[in-house]
């Protein structure tokens, strides 16, 4: 693996509004401290991109998801322009929610700011915790997806022409991005968990399909955005609000 990332000194870790993770959308979490452990910002070779983590290792994985997933939605014509910032911790500010792996939040700035957009997800170790993902047994592989899926997020925000995209619509976005940027083997592995030809058209693809089953959702969205019919063109329809809209 190609190392994405250059270290530098240790930094306080401060967040702003909980918008929209995997699974689970939200704009009530605090933000993620835990004064017992020494994080340290590493800057990823990829374009505007820092992981906070006390794991060298945790955000070596991070930047190499970081990289796919902004490598991926360049070539889609997406514009790369906010720094994102991706925070690595033990356990998430999700109360209930045991499962959640990850989640963006969204700056209180708007698009028009400096600031960072920031994305939190668990370190590889809690995450490992889970034993499964997609009903396939979580590795490292699994762990540079989960953060392209957040960074998609984080990415796609300032893309939307929309002031208020659906659920779906963000979650196709960062779901197509996960399954394009992810190893090949390993997508194969999770498509073939999930049988299906993927949606017909964005009338199935509601706010109740995807959180009824969002891992189910993710697999078709991405066979979905694969026809010849859909692809970059689709990416376009989504950002204009022409389609997927509540």
């Amino acid at each position: 693996m190609k190392n994405w990332f250059r270290s530098s000194g240790a930094v306080a870790c401060a967040v702003s509004v909980a918008f929209v993770g995997i699974g689970l959308m939200r704009s009530d979490a605090p933000p993620v401290r835990d004064e017992a452990m020494e994080r340290h910002e590493v800057r990823c070779d990829t374009q505007n991109i820092s992981v906070l983590s006390s794991d060298p290792a945790d955000a070596k994985l991070a930047c190499e998801g970081a990289h796919d997933a902004i490598n991926f939605l360049s070539a889609q014509g997406f514009e790369i322009v906010h720094r994102v910032s991706i925070v690595i911790a033990p356990k998430l500010p999700l109360a209930g929610r045991d499962s959640a792996a990850g989640l963006y939040l969204d700056s209180t700035a708007g698009c028009n700011s400096e600031s960072a957009r920031e994305v939190q997800v668990l370190s590889f170790s809690a995450f490992k915790k889970l034993k499964n993902w997609f009903h396939i047994p979580i590795d490292a592989s699994l762990y540079s997806s989960l953060v392209a899926h957040e960074v998609a997020h984080a990415i796609s925000a300032c893309n939307f022409k929309v002031a208020m995209p659906s659920i779906q619509a963000q979650e196709y976005i960062a779901y197509v991005t996960m399954f394009a940027a992810m190893a090949p083997a390993i997508r194969e592995r999770i498509l073939q968990q999930y049988p299906g030809h993927g949606f017909d058209g964005d009338w199935q693809m509601s706010t109740t399909i995807y959180l009824l089953d969002p891992m189910r959702f993710g697999v078709q969205a991405y066979r979905h955005f694969l026809k010849p019919a859909n692809g970059r063109s689709y990416w376009r329809a989504i950002l204009a609000g022409e389609v997927m809209i509540e």
